[in-house]
């Protein structure tokens, strides 16, 4: 049984993770490749996958006309090399002024209650430490403090907190459903999850794209945004509709 829970954690980590497809574009400056052109309207979630390997780090530039967005896509577990790509990215254009826009959900800070929550939608707590943990043997976990204190503009964890994502999926579907084994059981354990499984795309992806689209545009400088590779088509989508003047600078 205890080998079945692992199998399931690491299952639904895998998925939590996951984000779709690559392709090639020319370099920036850094080193770090641009993403496939594609004007906003036509980005599809696949043009924005990583697979971890160094190789696949990329940078999609956006303008409005007085500003820029430097979208670089994530993934929790990469090689090393991956991981100090994007830091040497990050580095070079903070160096130019531009803030940097992080996702970070701090479920270790969460109360016992949000963190009960959260187990109830996902069935585990995906911390930093746990994708450390269940790490390839190539790959590490991705540790932010990597990407954070270089010279330049500011770094701001733009993401929700454990109890808005929960909130979240309460306002959407109706409250959470804290099971006896959830009660029970050590909290850094998996238990077998509780939530509408068809709505936490809705919660997880979509909501938190249209919250980060929403921090971009109150944004007064240009910014690098270090998000799951999930997010990017979403959440550019989402701020077209609040900016019509962004456009792809290919």
């Amino acid at each position: 049984m205890k080998s079945l829970r692992l199998r399931l954690a690491v299952g639904i980590a895998v998925i939590l993770a996951a984000v779709c497809a690559n392709a090639s574009g020319h370099l920036t400056v850094g080193g770090v490749q641009e993403g496939p052109g594609g004007e906003i309207e036509a980005l599809t979630e696949g043009q924005f996958y990583i697979d971890g390997t160094a190789s696949s780090a990329r940078v999609f530039t956006f303008s409005n006309g007085t500003r820029f967005l430097y979208f670089i896509p994530m993934i929790h577990q990469a090689e090393p090399a991956f991981y100090e790509a994007v830091a040497g990215e990050v580095k070079r254009l903070k160096a130019q002024g531009s803030d940097l826009f992080y996702e970070f959900i701090d479920f270790e800070a969460a109360t016992l209650a949000d963190k009960r929550r959260i187990r109830a939608m996902y069935g585990l707590i995906p911390t930093p430490a746990f994708y450390a943990q269940n790490a390839s043997d190539d790959f590490i976990g991705q540790d932010n403090a990597m990407f954070l204190g270089f010279p330049g503009g500011r770094d701001v964890n733009v993401d929700l907190s454990p109890a808005e994502l929960a909130d979240a999926y309460e306002n959407l579907v109706g409250p959470l459903d804290i099971s006896d084994e959830n009660l029970t059981t050590p909290i850094e354990e998996f238990v077998m999850p509780t939530a509408d499984v068809t709505q936490l795309t809705s919660v997880t992806i979509d909501q938190r794209n249209g919250h980060l689209a929403r921090v971009i545009n109150e944004a007064q400088s240009s910014v690098i945004v270090l998000y799951g590779a999930a997010h990017g088509a979403g959440t550019m989508k989402n701020l077209l509709a609040l900016d019509p003047h962004w456009r792809r600078e290919n």
